[in-house]
C-alpha cells in the first residue's frame, strides 16, 4: 500500500479491522443495552398474536381483476340486468355521460362501441354490474376480498369497488387521463 494510500485511509476513520469509525472497545463498556435484543423481544410480544389474528387461509381470501379497454362487446351487460342496481348503475352513468351507455352497450353499433370515448365507460359500468351479480351469487367472494387491481379504466372500477373513488368520478375520466 503507497503512502498516500495509508494516510487516506487514517484520514477517514478506518481501523486495523477495516471498518470506518469502528468502536475501539473490543467489549461493549459496562452497562451497554445489546439494541439487537431489545428489538427482538419488542418483535416477539408486539407482533406475535397480532400476525396470527391478521393472517386469511389462501382458500378465505379473493382477489378481483378489472378488465380493461378492448374487452368491450355488444350486447355485454345483458344478463346482468335483473340484478339490484345494475339499472341504477346505468342511468347514473347516463347522467354522468350525456348518453344511453345501456342501449349502447346492448345493441350497439359496435363501431361506436369500440371508439375510446364510449368502450370505457361501458366497460367501466360492466365490471361493477358484475360486482352486483358476484354479491348476490357468492357474497363471500366479495367479504374476502384482499385486493382488487386492474388496468387502463379497470383500475378505476377496482378503486370504485374498493370505496376509494366515487361513481361518478369513474364513469367520467376522459380517455386522455388513462394515458
Amino acid at each position: 500500500m503507497s503512502v498516500r494510500v495509508a494516510r487516506a485511509v487514517r484520514a477517514w476513520g478506518w481501523d486495523a479491522s477495516c471498518c470506518r469509525g469502528a468502536s475501539n472497545f473490543r467489549v461493549p463498556p459496562p452497562g451497554a443495552v445489546d439494541v439487537a435484543e431489545l428489538l427482538r423481544d419488542a418483535t416477539v410480544t408486539e407482533e406475535g398474536p397480532r400476525a396470527a389474528a391478521a393472517r386469511r387461509l389462501p382458500s378465505q381470501s379473493s382477489v378481483l381483476l378489472f378488465p380493461g379497454q378492448g374487452s368491450q362487446v355488444v350486447g355485454m351487460g345483458r344478463g346482468l340486468l335483473r340484478y339490484p342496481r345494475v339499472r341504477e348503475l346505468y342511468a347514473a352513468a347516463r347522467r354522468v355521460l350525456g348518453y344511453d351507455l345501456l342501449e349502447l352497450s346492448l345493441h350497439g353499433p359496435r363501431e361506436a362501441l369500440d371508439r375510446t370515448a364510449h368502450c370505457q365507460p361501458a366497460v367501466f359500468v360492466a365490471s361493477l354490474a358484475a360486482i352486483e351479480k358476484l354479491h348476490h351469487l357468492q357474497p363471500a367472494v366479495i367479504e374476502n376480498c384482499v385486493a382488487a387491481a386492474g388496468f387502463s379504466v379497470g383500475e378505476f372500477a377496482a378503486l370504485v369497488f374498493a370505496g376509494a373513488m366515487e361513481f361518478s368520478e369513474g364513469s367520467a375520466v376522459s380517455p386522455a387521463e388513462l394515458l
